[in-house]
């Protein structure tokens, strides 16, 4: 039997990740990335890999066996730096109505056998030497099974072994045309070139309506280059800091996940209401200088904190907040994966719709996240979404 010649667009994190299981199951894949490994969202993101409040209960099923993927994958990898840190995660809240919106949460996680565990304060200031715990703060807890990745270490490993499988990678080549008959599939590149094949994965995040569109299919998605905090946050680089900080917190006004070599990477979503995408705030500016007031609240020796620099993540969102994964023509040729949650759900998602591509075989994890629900909608039709108080890009 001939190999499946596929043709894999996107080089982020969902793109390198099926890109290896197709190539590893013997697929003959060429990945097409307009312009290097991890240029879109992959790499501006706080990378919080974790199932925590999301819903409904088959997302969060998904999301919490992605964990395990990822725990997986680290453990069998034999060579290079480890990208995946079995950190936890640190949560509490203050105030009424937040303390129970986090006691209801937990609630919820701990019917469904997620990990979650109560500490109490002394124990918190001897696992977080430098912290300043807020006298009113409620109820501490512990996700022990979270955890942070490092996306540039993670893409590095996913490429290296597509390639050693056989996958080629074309960067700096755009697609401007996508067609399917019922021969293949036919892509025409920016400068002309044409490659044909069996299949397409349009792996392009917060760019997968563009190309949609050339197959005449509208996809109800939230566009990212609106000034929209559900679609975009700010993520903000401190310099080298004396903090003994290894694991993932959740605080009332700030989020906080070492970044390595004693960086900090910070995320308050209410300051998300003065995100614009096509303006990047000054590292001295209001957005810096709130993080960084927040900060020294949180921690002791951070008194000459500086921020480093300010990304702005947009993210990759359909309209529900949900995956779409699912081959979107009837003639099964072209591979939709989209889906906000990309860190977390990368390495299994890249399995799963590898095995459906290549076997034939959907798994029942799958069967919620069809991409026929977001067809032909717009983002009027969904119900409002909100960000809560965790990252929106994880």
């Amino acid at each position: 039997m001939s190999r499946k010649k596929i043709a894999v667009i996107g080089a982020g994190i969902l793109g390198l990740s099926v890109a290896r299981q197709l190539a590893l199951k013997g697929a003959e894949v060429t990945v097409f990335e307009r312009d290097h490994i991890g240029a879109g969202t992959s790499t501006t993101t706080f990378a919080w890999v974790n199932s925590n409040g999301k819903t409904p209960d088959t997302y969060h099923k998904l999301n919490a066996t992605a964990i395990d993927e990822h725990v997986e994958l680290q453990r069998h990898a034999q060579i290079g730096a480890p990208w995946l840190i079995q950190s936890g995660t640190y949560e509490w809240a203050v105030g009424e109505t937040l303390e129970q919106r986090l006691a209801e949460r937990t609630d919820r996680l701990i019917r469904l056998a997620y990990p979650a565990e109560q500490v109490s304060r002394q124990e918190i200031q001897h696992r977080l030497p430098e912290i300043r715990l807020d006298p009113q703060a409620g109820k501490l807890w512990f996700f022990p099974s979270e955890c942070i990745l490092y996306p540039a270490i993670l893409l590095g490993k996913l490429w290296t072994e597509a390639k050693q499988h056989g996958a080629v990678l074309r960067t700096h080549s755009d697609i401007v045309a996508l067609e399917e008959s019922e021969r293949g599939v036919s892509l025409t590149l920016a400068d002309g070139e044409n490659w044909q094949g069996d299949e397409v994965v349009l792996a392009t995040g917060r760019w997968s309506r563009e190309l949609m569109a050339e197959l005449g299919l509208d996809l109800a998605m939230l566009d990212a280059n609106k000034a929209d905090r559900i679609s975009c946050g700010f993520l903000a680089y401190t310099a080298p800091l004396p903090i003994q900080l290894e694991a993932n917190l959740i605080t009332p006004s700030l989020n906080i996940r070492p970044d390595g070599g004693g960086r900090l990477l910070l995320q308050a979503p209410d300051l998300d209401n003065y995100v614009n995408p096509s303006v990047l705030p000054p590292t001295d500016g209001f957005i810096a200088k709130e993080m960084l007031r927040r900060l020294r609240k949180t921690f002791s020796n951070v008194d000459h904190a500086k921020i480093e620099r300010i990304a702005i993540g947009q993210r990759a969102r359909p309209a529900d907040g949900l995956p779409a994964m699912g081959y979107v023509t009837p003639a099964k040729r072209v591979y939709l994966m989209v889906t906000h949650s990309g860190m977390t759900l990368g390495p299994l998602l890249g399995r799963l719709v590898a095995e459906e591509m290549v076997e034939g075989t959907r798994s029942d994890l799958l069967q919620d996240f069809a991409p026929q629900r977001l067809l032909g909608k717009n983002v009027e039709e969904f119900p409002t979404l909100s960000t809560l108080h965790y990252p929106a890009a994880q």
